[in-house]
Order: structure tokens, then sequence, then C-alpha cells
């Protein structure tokens, strides 16, 4: 039984250059000795990675106010900013307690 590792699957997508983003990219590849198309896959992985960020942070939010407005607990602005002081000599340094 052979183990082998399946590729995921891909499909063409054409993009539309003008001359000098195509100028610019052709240049960026001869000066990383990779192709236009390899850096146009990292350049969208790193937008896609950047953006998704974006949504997670947003999504944290939104859920971390419900959870203040169902519950009201929270903690104070210089406490947050007193424990982050204390992170930079001590990486266990504890969170401080929530409260109503």
């Amino acid at each position: 039984m052979q183990n082998t590792i399946e590729k995921p699957r891909t499909s063409s997508m054409t993009i539309k250059l003008d001359e000098i983003r195509r100028d610019r990219l052709k240049f960026l590849a001869v000066a990383k000795k990779r192709t236009p198309h390899y850096l146009m896959k990292e350049a969208l992985d790193f937008y896609l990675e950047s953006e998704e960020a974006e949504q997670k942070a947003i999504q944290e939010a939104v859920a971390s106010l419900e959870h203040f407005e169902r519950t009201g607990l929270h903690v104070r602005l210089d406490e947050v900013k007193q424990w982050a002081k204390e992170l930079k000599n001590n990486r266990n340094a504890q969170l401080p307690p929530c409260h109503t």
C-alpha cells in the first residue's frame, strides 16, 4: 500500500494587468529569481492571510462586546496597562481579574 499525499485541485484564473504592473512584476521576478506566477501567488497568500486575520479580530471584538453586554464583566484600562508592563519582565504574569 503506497502512502500518497493528494495535492489540492487547482484551476486557472485570469488577472488583467496594465503594462506598468506587468513590468514591475517581471522586474521583481527576475531580481528574486522567481516566476511572475510564483510572486502573484505569494502576494495573494499574503493578502488573504492579512484579511482573514482582520476578519477574525473583528469577530473576536464583536463577541467580546456581546459578552460584556450580557455579563457586565470587564477589566479597566489602567489594569490592562499594568498587566502589559508586568508582561515585559514576566511572560507568565496573570491577567487582572474581571469585575462588574
